[in-house]
């Protein structure tokens, strides 16, 4: 392990040197107050969109879940539960799912929601030209994969409307995670009338109407955005909140001054040099949740030092120490990670797909990673420039000043040469999307517990996969996996398929998520301590 004392001043001549990013408040300081019945949320950032097919980050999908609903729903231990359909029935074969939906269901403008409006909702999931990064939740479906390469139209979708009031989905091979799918954000109904109006706006707060427990009232981009309580939600009734004040604090200090003042009742933003004084000071209202997620960096493959040069690849990761990283620069609770999916997913069946040297000393990782670097070409008369990109936030900040001293410490600070790039939210969602970056911080949550939730991170063409890594037998393994229907074939395929990428290091794993929040006393009925997938929804609050 490093010594912390030598990683300070480490730190230091990193972010003298070029790695450092300040981070300031953006969000409004003045509160909206129009109904008594508020709660006040820091979300950490604007969320990038509020199309659901688009969402790929938690800071969107916090708001769509308040906005949109799908079939189905989740509670606050994530178990599936009736959403806008109040039953259903599956086929004897698990491939044929038969949707009931509730009666009298209402968008926000009182038109009503019917089947026609799921289907369309599917659609434009599948839609290739509207190319939502979400797009693989529709491979599953009959003709899913045909629509996504253009070579079926739309509507030959396995998605069926056989009334009003009653939606058919036909999947190429059983799930069991489908019903979670259902749930999430990116399948959730939209109106296909409001959609055919307003286009590329329809979108737009002016001109949205929504299907969940809220609607949007207000959107300040860097100031708030308000959320109302939606009338004609079918539960309206059970929904106690009338309005939500959501702040997008970048600055974790700010965030967690105003939540000491009252300003702010929830707030997902910790800062990390407080974090055990917080723990301390707000033992009833700090939590601290292990998530079934992964923190990690995106080596851009596109890039010939990246893509030619696996011992380099290999190095980096190596030259990285997990332990001092969690314990020392975090100090959150997070469990390094050796692998490409956490080792509780599906009751830790993938636990055992991880790097071997993950159990060596530091010392014998040490002179592995010096030994692979200098194999790979670099050294102090050819040194490696790299830039690590990464959103503002302090967290994100720390990391990668840790990890840029770390490398320095291993291969010597005239071998590597690191400078950063600090971009805010929307702006590092682009390049990251596009392979504009060297390094890029990464992180996924995921949605349901399968193990397909990261293994699509590393298919081909798959929009979610920032490293742009592709190997056809990764490709053909995870395939095989999906279409067989005995679950022990399927995790040897799928524990075959992650070897091949952990063997290839186009991701430094760097740690198991925890997330953590405060919660003011006067807010009840949010229950996060066994929610490990962290779905948020703020039709579980109430107020004291």
């Amino acid at each position: 392990m490093l010594n912390i004392k030598r990683l300070t001043a480490l730190i230091l001549i990193a972010s003298l040197s070029g790695l450092s990013a300040c981070s300031k408040d953006n969000a409004s300081s003045s509160a909206v107050s129009k109904d008594k019945n508020l709660i006040t949320v820091d979300n950490g950032e604007d969320a990038p969109t509020i199309d659901p097919v688009m969402a790929q980050d938690s800071t969107s999908a916090r708001v769509l879940y308040d906005l949109f609903e799908g079939l189905t729903s989740f509670d606050q231990s994530n178990h599936s539960i009736p959403g806008l359909a109040e039953k259903w029935d599956v086929s004897a074969d698990g491939k044929v799912y038969t949707f009931h939906l509730r009666d009298g269901l209402k968008f926000s403008d009182g038109s009503p929601i019917t089947a026609t409006d799921v289907v369309f909702s599917w659609q434009r999931l599948a839609d290739p030209k509207i190319a939502s990064p979400y797009i693989n939740l529709a491979a599953n479906i009959v003709n899913g994969n045909a629509i996504r390469a253009g070579k079926a139209p739309l509507d030959q979708l396995g998605v069926k409307a056989l009334d009003a009031k009653t939606v058919q989905i036909t999947l190429i091979h059983p799930d069991a995670a489908f019903l979670q799918i259902c749930a999430m954000p990116n399948t959730a109904t939209v109106s296909k009338a409001n959609v055919t109006k307003y286009g590329q706006t329809w979108a737009d707060p002016k001109t949205m109407v929504t299907s969940g427990a809220y609607t949007v009232g207000e959107w300040v981009i860097k100031g708030h955005m308000l959320l109302n309580k939606n009338p004609n939600y079918y539960d309206a009734k059970n929904v106690s909140v009338n309005q939500v004040n959501i702040l997008p604090i970048v600055d974790y200090n700010a965030a967690f001054n105003r939540y000491k003042t009252g300003e702010i009742d929830i707030s997902f933003s910790l800062p990390i040099d407080q974090y055990k004084s917080i723990r301390q000071d707000y033992p009833t209202q700090e939590h601290t949740v292990t998530m079934e997620a992964l923190y990690y960096y995106d080596l851009n493959m596109t890039l010939p030092k990246f893509r030619d040069n696996i011992k380099l690849r290999q190095a980096l990761s190596m030259a990285v120490d997990r332990d001092t990283l969690v314990k020392d620069v975090l100090g959150q609770d997070q469990v390094p990670s050796y692998s490409y999916v956490t080792s509780t997913i599906e009751n830790s069946k993938f636990a055992n797909n991880r790097y071997p040297w993950g159990s060596w000393s530091r010392a014998n990782q040490v002179d592995e990673a010096k030994k692979l670097f200098k194999e790979a070409g670099y050294g102090p008369s050819h040194p490696l420039e790299i830039s690590i990109s990464y959103n503002t936030m302090d967290s994100h900040k720390k990391i990668a000043m840790a990890i840029a001293s770390m490398w320095q410490q291993v291969f010597g600070a005239d071998s590597i040469k690191t400078t950063a790039a600090n971009q805010e939210w929307k702006s590092f969602i682009q390049a990251r999307n596009t392979a504009n970056y060297d390094v890029a911080r990464d992180g996924w949550v995921a949605d349901y517990d399968s193990v397909d939730a990261y293994t699509n991170l590393f298919l081909c063409k798959d929009p979610l996969n920032k490293s742009k890594y592709c190997n056809p037998s990764y490709d053909q393994l995870i395939q095989q996996a999906q279409n067989t229907p005995d679950p022990d074939t399927r995790a040897k395929l799928i524990k075959q398929a992650l070897q091949i990428a952990q063997d290839a290091y186009v991701i430094i794993p760097l740690y198991q998520y925890t997330y953590y929040r405060l919660v003011s006393p006067r807010v009840s009925g949010y229950n996060m301590d066994n929610n490990h997938f962290d779905h948020v929804m703020s039709k579980w609050y109430k107020l004291n």
